[in-house]
């Protein structure tokens, strides 16, 4: 599902958007979204201390994770001196009360650390298709969709926060342990079925998230030839050259360098970002009658792209139990999410309306000289390190459904399946706006706006206390809105 966000998208995704990666904590289980997540989630999961668990999907984006970060993108954890870990243990401080803005953001809570990380999930390389999706949908409609995906995201974030109160003081699960992940909540709450319909949700995901970086990277290599020799390159014939080195990354099962990887991430999307927006201002007059106010009919192809940055709460499961005052999850999100709308928005138009109508999909392709150039490979480089990561749970969700688990030649046959089908299908959609449109727009809104409530309600009446009156009417309209929104993203 990529941007989003995100996870692509995030850091997706795809992941939360591409190339964005889960964050990571004092111990963490990486696995793809970012996003970008993002996914594309474009949005890859790290960590310092790393576990990977294969029922753990959609670890990506700012990539991570979007968490990952993944729409599918890079977190360090935060170390604590020993000294400070021992003194802390002899002598606890007291609890403060939510409300006591002395501890918030302090590292005493771990909120600061969380809001960074969350931010570095939401922004993946799907974020560098938000110029494209303003150009498409408008001002106003992007701006008015980015706004009701922070809203509503959030909304569903907190219902699955307190299904994980929930279950946990109903001691309906053995432990807090056991729903830390949204895989792990999700089989907790809906059963076999719950936990089957995720690894179902991953697949897809990662699918179009390997999808978006298949055609990121290519167009992006494209780009970066001598003007004469770009003719002689279609997205297509570039992604048939390309195709061995992706099947070669994704045999790589070796984490080694994660954190190196995570770091780079962040800082070649930051890098771009910022230079865009220097190109978009200064190559000329801004463009903004160019720009529409709305134009429905795009809503397809770009609500992937903004749901990309939002819709990334499989990759915020790994920030939650990195905290150090878990209780302070929620506003650390809610904080990350309302600063990075306002970045999301200004980064889109200012894209929108320097580059005009004409902005492509991945406007970093549109960086001209030298430093683009860097920029470019940097981004590129990064996103070829993260997809083996990104893609990790899906694989071994595929491997094991196949029963490929404990057999080498077939394990890596079933992967070199998995990136020939996503490549061949890479060679026939339009653009990476298009494949975050559809994935980001499906996938990450049954993820994160219809599940959620249901999740919820399922968790109240197995620990007896159905809910009742607004709470009901609540988790109603959100989970009616993300099916909405499915329905939207595939039939306008």
């Amino acid at each position: 599902m990529m941007s989003h966000a995100s996870a692509l998208g995030s850091s997706a995704p795809l992941a939360r958007g591409l190339g964005a990666a889960p964050p990571s904590g004092r111990a963490t289980r990486s696995s793809p979204r970012g996003a970008g997540v993002s996914l594309a989630s474009g949005r890859t999961p790290t960590a310092s201390t790393s576990r990977v668990s294969p029922r753990d999907p959609h670890r990506v984006g700012g990539v991570p994770s979007r968490a990952a970060s993944a729409r599918p993108s890079p977190f360090v954890a935060a170390r604590r001196p020993a000294v400070a870990l021992r003194a802390a243990a002899a002598s606890p401080a007291p609890s403060p009360a939510p409300g006591d803005a002395s501890a918030s953001g302090s590292s005493e809570t771990g909120e600061t650390t969380a809001i960074v990380n969350t931010v570095k999930a939401i922004f993946g390389a799907g974020g560098f298709s938000l110029p494209w999706a303003y150009a498409q949908g408008g001002t106003v409609l992007v701006t008015a969709c980015l706004a009701c995906s922070c809203v509503f995201g959030l909304a569903s974030l907190k219902m699955l926060v307190k299904a994980q109160e929930t279950l946990v003081e109903a001691k309906v699960v053995p432990d807090r342990a056991a729903v830390q992940t949204y895989a792990g909540l999700t089989g907790a709450a809906l059963g076999p079925s719950g936990d089957a319909l995720c690894k179902v949700l991953n697949v897809v995901t990662c699918f179009g998230i390997s999808v978006g970086y298949i055609i990121f990277v290519a167009d992006t290599f494209i780009s970066m030839l001598p003007a004469a020799k770009q003719a002689a390159f279609s997205t297509a014939r570039m992604i048939v050259l390309s195709a061995p080195l992706w099947v070669a990354l994704a045999w790589q099962r070796s984490l080694k360098g994660v954190d190196l990887i995570a770091l780079m991430g962040t800082a070649s999307v930051t890098l771009g970002m910022i230079w865009v927006t220097i190109v978009a201002l200064t190559s000329g007059p801004l463009q903004t009658a160019a720009i529409p106010l709305a134009n429905a009919s795009a809503f397809p192809g770009f609500f992937g792209t903004v749901a990309f940055l939002f819709f990334i709460h499989f990759t915020l499961f790994p920030i939650q139990e990195g905290m150090r005052r878990p209780e302070y999850f929620v506003s650390a999100v809610s904080k990350a999410f309302y600063l990075s709308a306002l970045v999301a928005v200004g980064f889109g138009l200012v894209g929108a309306f320097g580059f005009g109508p004409g902005v492509k999909s991945v406007v970093i392709t549109m960086l001209p000289g030298v430093a683009g150039v860097a920029v470019k490979a940097l981004l590129c480089v990064n996103l070829l390190f993260t997809f083996p990561l990104m893609a990790r749970s899906c694989l071994v969700i595929c491997e094991g459904a196949l029963g490929a688990s404990d057999s080498a030649p077939k394990s890596l046959a079933i992967r070199a399946a998995f990136v020939l089908s996503a490549a061949a299908l890479a060679c026939v959609v339009p653009n990476f706006g298009t494949v975050l449109g559809y994935v980001g727009g499906f996938c990450c809104c049954a993820m994160t706006l219809a599940m959620p409530p249901v999740i919820l309600s399922e968790s109240m009446k197995k620990a007896g206390r159905p809910a009742e009156g607004a709470e009901r009417a609540k988790i109603a309209a959100v989970c009616a809105v993300g099916l909405v929104c499915m329905a939207l993203s595939v039939l306008l």
